[in-house]
């Protein structure tokens, strides 16, 4: 059957009718119980018609019902009706950038999708800052819906991959799934995960028991009731209607063996909101079982049974497709080229791929290179493939910098693709400037190895800088740290500190502008310690 004769199946919502009498029922309830536990405390001794008609009065009960219609439905429009802004909020999830590589080819294949379904529904897509590997489908009584998907995610896919994502969570909104799932998250679970959020920033130092503890877990505890109104079939069929949209079952089943092996979002994303995700970010045993206690609790399929049903379509076994997908890892990794060049400090610089090398700002046909494969050097004249770069892009050696100068050498900056990404680099001391939104996504692409310089550079300082710190911790802050050099686009001072304290690498940033500014090597061996999990050993 032709892609734009697709049938996108649409259910009845009988099942968000259901939610709101829960949602009403449970405000009667509670009303009713505050109520009759008030007459009874301070009426009970002038009781005159006995119990049964105090405690059912007609008039009280039919008062008590409509208070309780009245702020079931405030409740359920408002929270229902304002879901996108808060996952989005919640997330720090942000509309693709158009001149990002990656965000383009998201952008395409929602044009894509929206074509296969005949344009029924507009969806927005979103990018969460996050190195997680996850993605969701959120959608509002106004009629409003967003794929959001995180950039560890969007990173690691390839085009046939993302495909099948976006067409899994594109059904979702379409089949009436999404909003479904949406308005049982927006009950109670939106605001489990504010108040989850919340007490992240709470000082760990302060003892004793906190009121918004009890809260929390009353809000998750409704939360996961509302989870038997959430069918884990929807998975299921999703996982079919990406099938029939792209026609490639191998795809979604390699996108849900990356999932099950890397950090879905614990932590990032709210325990309220989990259920909107493609698999669940804290997966418990319940999740990955089955059985009708199973079903009843949990919003998730077993993620190795998706992909046995998955490879089932493509005829192959669970086993034959792990083999291959570990041959595979091991065979790009050994095929892919590299290059090392010749900066103009006589500094070797590397690794780089073909795109990488393309945007060198001080590559000539003079430079000299080293392939990572044969180690003989060489001129970028006498290797062929590289030499194209200059036909291929005419202004290569043309002055491509703008009005932005380097904080610490004020030599200009050059606008240069890293990691598909554009970035301000200095040609002259090696430094970057990258807007904060673009670091999360140049981590998640770190394409090329750590090569050895790398490595063993960020070892010593990350060493040093865990010295420091820890000496300056035990003898207590004093003052204030200074700036050191002054923004290039607000010429407001930086301050520097550590990008985190996860990761002390020392960097410089403006809160003004919002870019950070890495001295030499310094993006480099961040990448390398995040990629490559280094931790500092010291002793003091």
């Amino acid at each position: 059957m032709p892609l734009t004769f697709i049938e996108i199946e649409r259910q009845k919502n009988w099942r968000i009718s259901l939610l709101f009498i829960f949602l009403m029922f449970m405000y009667f309830c509670v009303t009713y119980s505050l109520v009759i536990g008030f007459r009874l405390i301070f009426f009970f001794p002038f009781l005159n018609d006995g119990l049964v008609s105090f405690v059912f009065d007609p008039v009280y009960i039919l008062i008590i019902f409509a208070f309780s219609l009245l702020i079931a439905g405030i409740h359920f429009w408002f929270s229902a009706s304002n879901m996108i802004s808060f996952v989005v909020q919640n997330l720090g999830a942000a509309p693709p950038d158009p001149e990002d590589g990656v965000h383009r080819t998201l952008k395409d294949v929602i044009e894509e999708i929206h074509v296969v379904t005949g344009n029924k529904k507009k969806i927005n897509c979103m990018v969460i800052p996050s190195l997680s590997m996850n993605a969701l489908a959120v959608a509002d009584l106004k009629g409003e819906s967003v794929i959001a998907i995180t950039e560890g995610l969007l990173s690691r896919l390839t085009r046939p991959q993302l495909e099948a994502v976006v067409a899994h969570e594109a059904y979702h909104i379409l089949s009436g799934d999404c909003l479904e799932t949406t308005v049982a998250a927006s009950m109670f679970g939106m605001y489990a995960s504010a108040i989850e959020k919340l007490e992240s920033f709470r000082d760990d130092d302060m003892p004793g028991f906190h009121p918004a503890f009890l809260l929390f877990w009353l809000l998750v505890r409704l939360s996961n009731l509302l989870n038997m109104f959430i069918s884990r079939e929807r998975e299921y069929r999703a996982d079919a209607a990406s099938v029939r949209m792209t026609r490639n079952p191998l795809a979604m089943a390699e996108v849900l063996h990356l999932l099950s092996r890397n950090w879905t979002g614990v932590g990032l994303i709210g325990s309220g909101i989990e259920m909107l995700c493609i698999i669940h970010p804290n997966a418990s045993h319940s999740d990955e079982s089955e059985g009708w206690w199973a079903d009843l609790t949990s919003t998730h399929p077993p993620i190795r049974k998706r992909m046995k049903i998955l490879l089932g379509m493509a005829h192959k076994s669970i086993s034959s497709f792990e083999d291959e997908q570990i041959n595979e890892a091991v065979r790009s990794k050994s095929s892919e080229q590299h290059y090392y060049a010749l900066d103009p400090n006589q500094q070797w610089q590397g690794p780089y791929n073909m795109g990488e090398l393309a945007f060198l700002p001080w590559l000539s046909p003079v430079t000299w290179i080293i392939s990572g494969i044969d180690k003989s050097p060489m001129r970028v004249s006498e290797n062929e493939t590289i030499n194209s770069i200059f036909s291929i892009i005419p202004d290569k050696n043309e002055n491509r910098s703008n009005e932005f100068s380097c904080p610490i050498c004020r030599h200009p900056l050059v606008e240069t693709e890293y990691e598909r990404t554009k970035i301000l680099k200095c040609s002259h001391c090696g430094g970057t400037l990258v807007e904060n939104s673009k670091i999360p996504r140049i981590i998640a692409r770190n394409d090329g190895e750590c090569n050895e310089r790398i490595e063993s550079i960020a070892r010593a300082v990350l060493s040093d800088n865990q010295k420091k710190f820890t000496v300056k911790r035990l003898k207590g802050r004093t003052v204030e740290p200074a700036p050191l050099h002054y923004c290039s686009k607000c010429k407001h001072p930086m301050f520097r500190t550590f990008y985190s304290l996860a990761y002390l690498i020392e960097i410089d940033r403006c809160g003004k502008c919002g870019v950070t500014w890495f001295d030499a090597d310094e993006l480099k061996m961040l990448q390398c310690i995040i990629e490559n999990r280094i931790t500092a050993s010291i002793n003091i």
